[in-house]
């Protein structure tokens, strides 16, 4: 019996080594048959990354295949990135706020000014897990603007997305459901999707500032010769097909080229008076760009002509008491605007511009400055002199 005894105790050991192996080759299958179907959804998440450089639209459709694909309840970009902001959510810079998709769970933010991570030298570099909201919420120093469904959280991740030393922001993960993100769980698959959306967001900000440089003025910034025609036909089109109203400004400058010591003063000029342009015509309610040596086309829809009447008399003055100041020089600078609303017998883009030039051609002739007619007439009737 002892014999027998002696040969059932290793027996019994084998059996439950055998056992402990199963499971634990159990647990490997499931895991590498986990970790292959979240690379599947980093193809697809790939796919949908690198298909387009329009960041702001492609964000919450990133954000949509990421919650859908990784189970999660909500999915946020936190974006620290100034730059980033400015170029696609330019709402989102006075004060922080979000964008939001509430339906879907997914927000794009910017984290408060307080914030611990804005303010923080050394900003997390691997993604962190958290269970609770409370380690979340110290992290962050305060509550992201995020939707009511993001909370209460059960777990979280927080994914840095990091490039070249340029930290872009975070992807924010949240479930309601305490284990599906743990602190012992590895992050690596969740870090390489980190690098990749930051990837994402280096190209998307490279391809504007290529942009910048194809369709800018370089001395001034604004749109060049080219691309204020493309935008004057693009508007023309639209307010022909909405029969809405669409009116042009040339704006020609007169003053001294040479100041002091004979300093060229064309580019400074230019400069000082496309700011002033800027600051007349906020976004979305004209286009302005360099249309010549020193001419400045500004498109403005919707502007009928009462309005661009009204618009072309106040930029005159604003111009005409805005001298350029350098050093001690004074430069004065001369306006003369020219402008034009279209009409129904206008089939192209350039019978719109050509009646404001008309009307410039006529007002430096006869030494004016604004006009008060239809710029489709020929004739004009000063505004004043």
């Amino acid at each position: 019996m002892n014999g027998a005894g002696t040969q059932e105790r290793p027996l019994a050991e084998v059996l439950k080594e055998n056992q402990r192996l199963r499971e634990e080759l159990e647990r490997l299958v499931h895991t590498a048959a986990a970790n292959e179907e979240i690379w599947r959804h980093m193809v697809e998440i790939e796919r949908v990354l690198f298909r387009t450089r329009d960041f702001d639209r492609l964000a919450f459709e990133l954000l949509r295949e990421i919650r859908a694909r990784f189970l999660v309840d909500g999915a946020a970009l936190i974006l620290t990135h100034l730059d980033l902001v400015d170029r696609f959510f330019p709402e989102l810079l006075n004060g922080g706020g979000a964008v939001l998709e509430q339906e879907t769970g997914t927000c794009i933010v910017t984290l408060q000014k307080n914030g611990w991570l804005c303010d923080a030298p050394d900003k997390p570099a691997s993604p962190l897990l958290f269970q609770g909201e409370e380690p979340l919420r110290r992290l962050l120093g305060c509550r992201p603007s995020l939707p009511e469904g993001f909370f209460p959280i059960g777990s979280a991740a927080l994914v840095p997305l990091r490039i070249h030393d340029l930290n872009y922001g975070f992807l924010l993960l949240t479930c309601t459901d305490a284990a599906h993100y743990r602190p012992e769980d590895g992050t690596e698959l969740l870090e390489q999707m980190g690098i990749k959306i930051a990837l994402c967001m280096d190209n998307c900000l490279a391809y504007e500032r290529v942009k910048d440089l194809s369709d800018r003025d370089g001395p001034t910034g604004l749109l060049n010769f080219f691309q204020i025609h493309n935008v004057l036909e693009r508007e023309f089109r639209r307010a022909r097909r909405r029969g809405a109203a669409l009116s042009v400004l040339v704006v020609d400058l007169e003053f001294v080229d040479e100041a002091a010591e004979h300093e060229d003063m064309v580019d400074p000029v230019l400069r000082h008076v496309g700011e002033l342009l800027r600051g007349t015509f906020p976004d979305g309610e004209g286009f302005i760009g360099r249309y010549g040596s020193v001419e400045f086309l500004v498109v403005c829809p919707y502007a009928d002509e009462q309005e661009a009447q009204i618009v072309a008399s106040k930029l005159h003055e604003l111009i005409r008491r805005s001298p350029l100041r350098r050093g001690r020089t004074v430069i004065l600078i001369k306006p003369r605007i020219g402008t034009a609303t279209m009409t129904p017998s206008m089939q192209k883009p350039f019978e719109l511009l050509d009646a404001a030039q008309r009307v410039l051609c006529l007002l430096k002739t006869f030494q004016l400055s604004v006009p008060a007619a239809d710029a489709s007439k020929d004739e004009v009737t000063p505004l004043e002199r």
